[in-house]
């Protein structure tokens, strides 16, 4: 295992969020180009999995003859990005100019700052999209959100469920994009472990996780048409946002059939069949109304004997019918 010194000398130099460890300020990384960012859903509509292995994903076919924006040529320090408290809060806009940008100015004032952006295929349709990172500091706190900008033919999306969070507690190094897949890996602190760890310091949780994007319009219950779903594909299917935690520290044994978005025909992420267990996650409106959906529970779950490099105890998140 790598000591501690080792893992903060693989980050030092990498990490754009290096001053929010003392979770009281943000790095920034200018992005070049200009450019303006549009709204509007792209991707495919992936093939149901439905009585499928839950470990077997599928990757939605790629779109062709893509005419969509450079993602390179969107400056992403000079536009409108959504912000969430927490990372489950509802999203508000937050206006950068040359990387930086205030909100509510005076005693109780939050600063944000662009942190690093990594370009590549994300939703593997052949456009090179980003994944960038939006440092917040707030009255309670400071802490990077990775949000995910897909290229489009109007502009650039950001979806509005951050991927990961870095913090005093969390440390996510560099995502790497490979064949329309993020791979990200973090380390976070584990209570009652890592207590004399300083939150400036690595903790010894490592977790690896891959994520792509789909679009899906069954999802949808107000007829706005498709959305964009962050989903993970390993170690295990599941959904790719941030998962809020567990309510409480028990478990309810038992599996009930989970999708990896709010929506029957997306990719199966564990079925009754199963032996494992459930984890009621914060989601009242007030803990985290991000992830509220109407006919939907986020919850936890995990999957007794899943193999994986990590061992397959992790716990992940994934969408059960109400």
């Amino acid at each position: 295992m790598r000591t501690r010194t080792a893992i903060i000398a693989l980050t030092l130099g990498a990490m754009a969020f290096s001053s929010l460890t003392a979770c009281t300020s943000g790095t920034a990384e200018k992005s070049g180009g200009g450019g303006e960012t549009g709204g509007a859903t792209i991707g495919t509509t992936p093939t149901s999995l439905a009585g499928t292995e839950p470990s077997a994903f599928s990757t939605p076919p790629a779109a062709t003859a893509s005419s969509a924006v450079d993602i390179r040529s969107v400056d992403l320090a000079n536009t409108t990005w959504l912000y969430s408290f927490r990372g489950f809060q509802l999203p508000y806009q937050v206006k950068l100019v040359n990387g930086e940008a205030t909100r509510n100015p005076g005693e109780f004032s939050s600063s944000f700052k662009l942190g690093q952006v990594v370009y590549g295929d994300v939703d593997g349709d052949g456009d090179e999209d980003a994944v960038a990172q939006l440092n917040g500091v707030t009255p309670e706190g400071g802490r990077g959100l990775w949000y995910i900008w897909i290229a489009d033919v109007s502009g650039a999306v950001q979806l509005k469920y951050p991927i990961a969070e870095t913090s005093c507690y969390a440390l996510v190094l560099p995502p790497e994009i490979t064949d329309g897949a993020i791979n990200l890996t973090e380390y976070l602190h584990i209570p009652g472990v890592d207590n004399k760890i300083p939150c400036s310091e690595p903790g010894t949780d490592l977790k690896k996780r891959t994520i792509t994007v789909i679009t899906d319009s069954t999802g949808s219950t107000d007829g706005s048409g498709p959305e964009m779903w962050p989903v993970q594909t390993a170690p295990v299917v599941a959904w790719g946002g941030m998962c809020p935690g567990p309510a409480n520290p028990d478990a309810t044994p038992g599996l009930v059939d989970l999708w990896a978005s709010p929506s029957k025909t997306a990719q199966v992420a564990a079925t009754t069949e199963q032996d494992g267990e459930i984890f009621e996650q914060l989601g009242s409106p007030s803990d985290s109304p991000l992830v509220e959906r109407e006919g939907w529970s986020l919850v936890g779950f995990r999957i007794f004997g899943v193999k994986s490099d990590l061992g397959g105890k992790d716990m992940a998140c994934a969408w059960a019918p109400q």
